[in-house]
């Protein structure tokens, strides 16, 4: 429910904010959204990091060991949050001149980065609150407040636009409001199911919080590489290619982002159990695990992907217009690689859950930097232009999540076996059955009116989903632990 209330939300907010304020108004948007989107990441991951030791610690009924680990996270992104804000706030202010933006826009993106920015904060310092949600196995929960945030950007901004409040921060508002009374019920719900932890000064501890924190930051690092490498990318578009493509490639790139809600729905969904078997050193069913959730992952994500390769371009012209259906090979380049590299974010979670997460913080500082030095390359050596963009995204992402992740896992898990090329064989068994269902359909159908593009991907989608049924079925026959 979460993914597709998120992605209506999506397909809607761009045309409608488009119709009104243009396209380089969403490329505003899509920029400051990646920027605060990689704080946001950061976050989440002190709150993982932090819930991983919370929860382990009370799994075991060490309860005052839990309480140190509370306490000594609360303190700590209390003062993180203050130091955000002031760094925030002078970011702020210059925004002119770490992007491109034009006069008329100035002040309107810097009160949609302040919003944004505030409810980054709100949520930094909630983490340490929402450890109960992964307590009680309820994260849900968090779903709830996403899917909330999503309704009221919609609402709200159709209330301001037609009253005539034509702004890019009205989504931003929602967001704040929303957030807020998330914060104020993850207070109430910590209190209710974990008595057992209680906010005391006393129970803050420097050794705690050096080892909580020894891993929160590299594992912040490591997750905010991986947004970087996909969010950021509109920045890096804003600054070589220019505002009018970053807005076009911002609105494909929601292809992509649809994707990674359905992969952090799935990985989310997965954390408690991870954690229970860690906590219980069931390596071996913990293993089959991971490799069970990257072939669900794969399947998915290679559903969406091969409707959209086949579907895209006709889906561009009736979503944004005519003049956006020149970038069919944009589609296709955005989309294909996402059921190989997708599922490795599974292992990256491991990574959380066994606190190994130093070296892949590293590397994934390494990859962020040749992501960066390759869009140069490739924009200005090459003349590639946006298209050089994503070259360096693909390569880059590849390298990381099929190479490096995989490896390291090996590395490091107590169980590892030739099982681990399961889901990246799913994935691609899978992306070609489902391109050739679709073009099939797309061939037999055409899409020369709006009820035959409707049919194809209703008739397409359907039957992917029933081909890709059968497939886990027969995979599930022949691996047990796939059941």
């Amino acid at each position: 429910m979460n993914g597709v209330i998120s992605t209506a939300q999506t397909l809607w907010f761009i045309p409608y904010v488009k119709s009104y304020l243009g396209t380089d108004a969403y490329g505003y948007i899509a920029v400051i959204n990646g920027l605060i989107n990689t704080l946001t990441i950061i976050s989440f991951a002190i709150g993982a990091m932090s819930a991983r030791f919370i929860v382990v610690e009370l799994n075991r009924k060490n309860y005052d060991e839990a309480n140190k680990f509370f306490n000594s996270d609360l303190a700590a992104l209390t003062g993180l949050s203050i130091i955000t804000c002031l760094v925030g706030l002078t970011i702020c202010f210059n925004l002119r001149y770490v992007m491109n933006i034009t006069n008329n826009f100035i002040t309107q993106v810097e009160v949609l980065f302040c919003m944004t920015l505030f409810s980054f904060l709100i949520q930094l310092i909630e983490t340490p609150f929402s450890a109960s949600i992964y307590y009680t196995n309820s994260v849900y929960i968090s779903y709830i407040f996403f899917i909330g945030d999503y309704i009221a950007r919609i609402f709200l901004t159709i209330y301001l636009f037609n009253n005539g409040v034509t702004v890019l921060w009205t989504a931003a508002l929602a967001s704040d409001i929303v957030f807020f009374i998330s914060f104020i019920f993850y207070i109430l719900y910590r209190s209710k199911v974990m008595p057992t932890i209680t906010i005391s000064f006393s129970k803050i501890s420097k050794l705690h919080l050096k080892k909580m924190f020894g891993s929160g930051i590299w594992f912040s690092i490591s997750s905010a590489g991986n947004t970087m490498l996909t969010s950021l990318n509109s920045y890096f578009a804003n600054i070589l290619c220019g505002v009018f493509i970053t807005g076009i490639y911002s609105a494909i790139l929601q292809f992509s982002i649809i994707e990674s809600v359905v992969l952090s729905v799935l990985v989310n969904i997965s954390v408690a159990q991870m954690f229970q078997l860690y906590s219980y050193e069931k390596y071996k069913n913990l293993f089959e695990f991971i490799i069970k959730i990257m072939s669900v992952v794969g399947i998915f994500v290679s559903i969406i992907s091969g409707g959209i390769i086949i579907f895209g371009n006709d889906f561009m012209e009736l979503w944004m217009g005519k003049q956006f259906t020149h970038y069919n090979l944009m589609i296709v380049l955005t989309c294909s690689f996402l059921p190989f590299t997708l599922p490795s974010q599974v292992i990256n979670q491991y990574f959380s859950t066994a606190d190994k997460v130093k070296l892949p913080a590293i590397y994934t500082i390494f990859f962020v930097m040749l992501n960066a030095m390759l869009a140069v390359v490739f924009v200005k050596g090459f003349n590639l232009y946006i298209y050089g963009i994503i070259w360096s995204s693909i390569v880059t992402q590849l390298a990381r999540d099929i190479v490096f992740y995989p490896f390291y896992f090996s590395r490091i898990s107590p169980v590892f076996n030739k099982k681990i090329l399961l889901p990246y064989v799913i994935s691609a068994i899978d992306l070609i059955i489902v391109i050739v269902i679709c073009f099939s359909v797309r061939y037999l159908i055409g899409n020369s009116r709006i009820e035959l593009f409707i049919m194809g991907v209703a008739l397409g989608g359907g039957l992917s989903v029933i081909a890709s049924y059968i497939v886990w079925i027969l995979l599930k026959k022949k691996y047990s632990f796939l059941s």
